[in-house]
């Protein structure tokens, strides 16, 4: 039997009279009235001091579990001693999850892993929380989920990521009402992730490792804010907010030897944050646009002269950089373009592709400015004149309309 826990802080839409109504019907449930605490931190600490169940999960009034998440949850945590788990979280109503920490489950998630996701439907031990008094800070206090499931991970003996089922739905508020969906203080904030790197730096035992802890918080917590979308859309005024609240942050806790792990284009926006360069990273922004540009192969007859590729927008780019990568085995064939009008060629692409024998390969591109380059990007195929053949090789589209070569005999 579960135990259900609602608390109701200080509701004015008639929540607490329906959550009331339920009790009558549902014996395994209590209801909290208390008065609004305009936070969840108190309502989440009320509901776990009062609960008496051996795991406690954090349910969100508009989201939604999966018929069997909870047994499926507890079964798993029983079977493997776990501490803390993290169950498969599915967006409903235009939310954005994190999909690639739950594509396959693991017993023992490495700590760098599961510190990428600080939102709290977590099952946790109640005895690792008894143990260790954590509970979530209370107040207005950005990232307070963060900062107690950090602690969480680093107290806990086993962290897992349950991947084999729909647990979670968790939901966007159509009107944006959520607490976390309101703009960010960019001082409250910055203090709240130096919270989070200070309890990092506190509890793992060792100090490099947790430099590497911190390094992931900050990419994630941090440079984000400097996106080229999110930063040119900016007031001016809170472009430098965010720079300033950074900076500190950065002195205190990223040396500039810890900082050069960081790849393109977090250490370019790390060294122009830490020189409160806000006019640089605007710039840095605009040349990430330019790097992401869309690059689509251009529709031909079979056409033993040329490879032709269209990028959008055009830039300035100093190199186009056709990257050929096979799949099995693995192997990596890079071809400079030739710039040629609007177009990018491939010159003698039968000479050129004559070399990759007996294996299926994948087009991306890679772009240089100003002596930084791009990650790389798939090739669009054509939207017309595939599959084709050129000189023993076939060019065909993805299921994702990407190109790809057959050369297998």
């Amino acid at each position: 039997m579960f135990e259900v826990i609602a608390v109701d802080d200080g509701s004015t839409d008639g929540g607490g009279k329906l959550l009331d109504s339920y009790v009558t019907r549902l014996p395994n449930m209590r209801v909290i009235h208390q008065r609004n605490s305009g936070w969840p931190g108190k309502p989440r600490n009320v509901g776990i001091d009062a609960g008496r169940s051996d795991y406690v999960f954090f349910c969100d009034s508009d989201d939604m579990l999966g018929p069997e998440a909870l047994r499926r949850m507890v079964d798993f945590a029983d079977a493997h001693q776990v501490d803390v788990l993290a169950p498969k979280l599915v967006g409903i109503g235009g939310r954005n999850v994190a999909n690639s920490l739950f594509t396959s489950t693991l017993i023992d998630a490495p700590l760098r892993t599961i510190l990428g996701t600080l939102s709290p439907q977590k099952m946790i031990r109640r005895s690792l929380l008894e143990e260790h008094g954590i509970r979530f800070p209370e107040g207005k206090i950005r990232l307070e989920d963060g900062m107690m499931l950090t602690r969480c991970y680093l107290a806990s003996s086993r962290n897992s990521i349950l991947a084999d089922y729909d647990y979670y739905f968790i939901r966007t508020r159509l009107n944006g009402s959520n607490i976390s969906s309101g703009r960010a203080n960019p001082e409250g904030y910055t203090s709240s992730v130096s919270k989070i790197a200070r309890i990092i730096k506190e509890m793992h035992p060792d100090p490099s490792f947790a430099d590497q802890l911190v390094l992931d918080l900050y990419r994630r917590k941090a440079l984000r804010f400097y996106d080229p979308v999110r930063y040119p859309a900016m007031s001016p005024r809170r472009r430098k907010r965010w720079v300033k609240a950074h900076a500190p942050f950065i002195r205190d806790n990223i040396p500039e030897t810890l900082e050069t792990d960081l790849g393109f284009p977090f250490l370019q926006r790390s060294r122009l944050v830490r020189r409160q360069d806000a006019a640089g990273l605007l710039r840095l922004a605009a040349t990430e646009q330019q790097l992401n540009a869309n690059c689509r192969a251009a529709p031909s007859d079979p056409d033993p002269l040329g490879l032709r590729f269209w990028l959008a927008p055009d830039a300035d780019f100093e190199s186009v950089t056709l990257v050929i990568k096979g799949r099995a085995p693995e192997t990596i064939h890079s071809h400079l373009l030739r710039h040629d009008g609007h177009e990018y060629v491939l010159d003698d692409p039968v000479h050129k592709l004559e070399s990759l024998e007996n294996f299926v390969a994948d087009f991306f591109v890679r772009l240089e400015i100003d002596g930084l380059q791009g990650p790389l990007r798939r090739v669009a195929a054509p939207d017309t004149g595939l599959p084709l053949e050129l000189g023993g090789t076939r060019f065909y589209a993805t299921v994702n309309g990407n190109l790809s070569i057959d050369r297998r005999r």
